[in-house]
């Protein structure tokens, strides 16, 4: 998990993993 979140980290450019998180959860690839 973690390293799928690393993954869209580096491919979003996001800052931090709850930003991460909150961009899977708006594209869907993640289930609350």
């Amino acid at each position: 998990m973690s390293n799928h979140i690393s993954n869209v980290m580096k491919k979003l450019h996001v800052k931090g993993r709850s930003q991460a998180v909150v961009e899977l959860i708006k594209l869907g690839e993640l289930k609350i």
